[in-house]
């Protein structure tokens, strides 16, 4: 590797340590979201509640109703609103209290936070802040509408999401235990909210780009074929992520074997092993805290964080 170019402010570690990044983080798979259906999902050390409404676009918001503290997620969906199942307080999308069946005055207060929400890549995708400080992860060297994608849901993790999309950054590892063959390349590109690079091989292409500190998307031509992978997760709590991956071949004939033969070399990369890694993209990530990149990406957004919203605001009465 010749150069690493740096674009735009670098941030120093976070201070108190508290909360999480400021990031796009995909929350559930857009086929999961089905109109009139109510999910519920651990989220950054809270609780969430996941839905479509009247237009059948998604939305996030927080569990918790500012009434008296009840989960949201086991209430009901009522004109593209949520209805609160203990004393049926509705809020539209954008969280406001907009009915009090026993026909109280709505207090002022009662609403419940709305996290910015897109729909991509076949991922239901929430921002935790009050506005996005980017755009949602994307996959280099295409666009969505080019492509046949798939999403699927990976499992539970035992490890913050920042430390499993180090390994996009490792090419150590992506050559030793995922067997391709890639190389440092001459320049990464390091922006405020991204990291980029590009190899070429001879046959071989991989085109990488880190959004975030949580999600990874590789563009890789091998043997002729164009594959698209994007790797990401949100974290239940410190400790636990919960992942998701997606793959995208481009529109053309045989996208059905293309697909399949992408979708063994995606789950071949989680459970692939070599005598001195623990199992990759599994229960742990192939981590090294020695490697000065994952440190940059765990500070790439270490002064914009938000705080977790474990209970509801009392409202006003």
């Amino acid at each position: 590797m010749d150069e690493i170019r740096v674009h735009g402010r670098r941030r120093g570690p976070d201070p108190e340590g508290v909360g999480f990044h400021k990031c796009w983080f995909p929350v559930a798979l857009a086929k999961a979201v089905e109109p009139g259906m109510l999910l519920g999902i651990d989220f950054l050390d809270t609780r969430v509640v996941v839905y479509r409404d009247y237009t059948g676009t998604p939305v996030v918001q927080s569990a918790w109703c500012p009434h008296l503290g009840a989960d949201l997620s086991v209430g009901q969906i009522v004109d593209g609103q949520i209805r609160c199942a203990y004393h049926h307080w509705r809020f539209d999308q954008v969280g406001t209290c907009v009915q009090i069946p026993t026909g109280d005055k709505i207090p002022p207060g009662a609403r419940i936070f709305t996290y910015p929400t897109a729909e991509a890549w076949g991922l239901v995708w929430a921002f935790n802040g009050d506005k996005p400080l980017f755009e949602v992860p994307r996959i280099p060297g295409t666009q969505e509408c080019d492509l046949v994608v798939e999403a699927h849901l990976r499992g539970i993790r035992q490890v913050a999401p920042w430390v499993s999309v180090s390994n996009g950054v490792d090419f150590q590892h992506l050559r030793t235990l995922h067997n391709l063959q890639t190389r440092a390349p001459d320049t990464i590109e390091v922006g405020d909210h991204s990291i980029e690079y590009r190899i070429e091989t001879g046959g071989y292409t991989q085109h990488g780009l880190i959004t975030g500190t949580n999600a990874f998307a590789q563009h890789l031509r091998r043997n002729g074929m164009d594959m698209f992978m994007l790797f990401s997760g949100a974290p239940i709590d410190p400790l636990r992520t919960r992942s998701f991956f997606v793959i995208g071949v481009r529109k053309g004939k045989d996208n059905a074997a293309k697909l399949g033969a992408l979708r063994t070399l995606s789950r071949g990369c989680s459970t692939r092993t070599s005598p001195s890694s623990t199992r990759c993209a599994s229960d742990r990530a192939c981590w090294s805290p020695r490697i000065s990149t994952s440190h940059a990406i765990s500070n790439m957004s270490a002064n914009s964080r938000g705080p977790s919203r474990r209970l509801p605001d009392k409202p006003s009465s």
